[in-house]
């Protein structure tokens, strides 16, 4: 039997650089459009490592609860929360994902229309544990201005988890570089998530061909599996101009169309503007480091350049990333991306194995955890739910 939750099992993030600790936290009340559901997978991500080490460009501030890429199943809906952006109906043990909280009010919001950059941006994976609000935890709550997009039945967790960072990270760059040039060489800098989804997408909306730079092996024969064409082992070719070199082989002489970033070593920024052609597009997707570089400005103006970065992601690209997910499972592995599960209280591990590239994409799996009954998926208990929260009571 299942039962409405009054504390969450949570890691929290208390001093950069030192290992979380698992808290106690309690459970806020579900009012009106808000969300509380029950984790089943979050993904680590490069962006956690930084934030656990403070040395991301924006610090948040401490202690604060990480996990920013979420699978999760709905325990309780407040009033009025009904349907996700798609229009499809919300119940109780649905399994669903959502973007960062955008006010809907600022300029960003109401007149650039690019609510990435909302002024009052509620985050997930960076806020105070007492608001919940990160998946190193066993439950987190959503606020009434988040919104969410149910997980077709279709795919699996381990299909899916991907898109809550990476993937809906690369989608929302690709339209903002206007997506890729048929028949355009690629060069994807970076084997990570990131720029492992960067490479599906450049092989699947028609490439000419995708050359992936990275490491380690592991991730590379993924790149392969999802469409690369050739890839580069820094390990074996470490000299930035024999790589070069092997990449103006690659493209004719002229270096590739398109060059995403997506390593987050700065130096790899210097790196993409030499062996990009003339007239080329440069999209920087992996850059958060605060860390600063000489670079050469008259690479841009001297080739024509165009240079494009891109933060995050909101929900349509969510929505869309899942639809390519459901429509191209069967065409690419798209689970084999998670390398390794880890329960709740081996967060510690999961972060220094990802951080020293020995996993592609680890998850805490609260599924691992025997203790914790999963909802049920029934239109009555959704009912019961909320208006248990419309009268404020705590669950």
């Amino acid at each position: 039997m299942f039962q409405m939750p009054t504390t969450a099992r949570a890691a929290v993030l208390e001093e950069y650089g030192q290992p979380l600790r698992l808290r106690d936290i309690a459970v806020p009340e579900v009012r009106a459009g808000e969300m509380l559901v029950q984790v089943s997978l979050a993904g680590i991500c490069g962006t956690d490592v930084h934030q656990s080490h403070g040395s991301l460009t924006i610090k948040p501030p401490l202690p604060n609860l990480q996990g920013h890429e979420t699978i999760a199943r709905i325990v309780a809906l407040g009033e009025g929360r009904t349907q996700d952006v798609g229009g499809e109906t919300l119940r109780v043990g649905d399994r669903i994902m959502w973007a960062h909280a955008d006010c809907g009010q600022c300029w960003w919001c109401q007149v650039a229309r690019t609510p990435v950059l909302c002024a009052s941006r509620q985050g997930y994976g960076f806020a105070h544990p007492r608001q919940l609000r990160g998946g190193f935890a066993e439950y987190e709550h959503l606020s009434a201005l988040t919104q969410v997009v149910r997980v077709p039945d279709e795919i699996t967790d381990e299909e899916a988890v991907g898109v809550g960072c990476a993937f809906r990270t690369v989608v929302a760059g690709y339209e903002r570089l206007g997506g890729v040039g048929f028949q355009d060489d690629v060069v994807v800098l970076g084997a990570g998530p990131v720029g492992l989804y960067s490479a599906l997408l450049a092989a699947d909306t028609g490439a000419r061909q995708v050359i992936v730079v990275g490491a380690p092996a592991a991730r590379l024969d993924l790149a392969r599996r999802w469409g690369a064409s050739h890839v580069i082992d820094i390990t074996e070719v470490p000299d930035p101009r024999a790589r070069l070199a092997r990449i103006l082989e690659l493209t004719g002489g002229r270096g590739p169309q398109v060059v995403v970033e997506c390593s987050g070593v700065p130096v790899a920024f210097n790196e993409g503007l030499e062996m990009i052609q003339k007239g080329g597009r440069f999209l920087v997707l992996g850059q958060t480091s605060a860390a600063t570089l000489p670079v050469a400005p008259g690479l841009i103006t001297g080739k024509g350049l165009t240079v494009i970065g891109s933060v995050s992601a909101a929900i349509p690209h969510f929505y869309k990333a899942l639809q390519f997910v459901k429509t191209r499972r069967h065409r690419y592995p798209l689970g084999a991306l998670v390398s390794r599960r880890y329960a709740l209280e081996q967060v510690n591990d999961a972060l220094a194995d990802m951080a020293a590239g020995r996993e592609i994409k680890p998850v805490i799996d609260n599924r691992l955890r025997p203790g914790l009954v999963l909802p049920p998926r029934d239109a009555g208990v959704a009912a019961a739910s909320a208006s248990i929260a419309s009268k404020g009571n705590t669950p």
